[in-house]
């Protein structure tokens, strides 16, 4: 993947699916003025159906963003939490302390113990 790629993908949002919005906003822009001129625009999600800019932005009025980085930056705060996919989930392996059932935990340090011998 090159470093592009990334950068037009972050926390389930495909980026790269507006960048023609990036390119053509003059900054600074207020959301309204976003809804205004680029509301039909539809933002790809990878986890989610796509979301419109103007269902994103709507009722943020004169909320103003002053570069590309901000407006990414309130995109993603406002982004609804199924774009970023199963909450709380990690393909790195391990687990959680909370997610191991405390009495199978008791039950291998007791067979720990007896294979020990102890």
């Amino acid at each position: 993947m090159s470093e592009s790629d990334d950068d037009d993908h972050e926390m389930g949002v495909e980026f790269g699916s507006i960048e023609h919005v990036f390119e053509a906003v003059s900054y600074p822009v207020t959301a309204e003025e976003l809804v205004d001129q680029y509301g039909d625009a539809e933002i790809e999600r990878t986890s989610a159906d796509p979301i419109s800019i103007a269902d994103l932005f709507d009722g943020m009025g004169d909320q103003t963003f002053e570069s590309d980085e901000e407006l990414r930056q309130g995109m993603l705060n406002m982004m609804p939490a199924e774009s970023v996919g199963r909450q709380h989930y990690s393909d790195r392996g391990g687990s959680d302390q909370d997610d191991v059932d405390s009495e199978e935990m008791a039950d291998d340090n007791e067979q720990q113990i007896e294979d020990r011998g102890e």
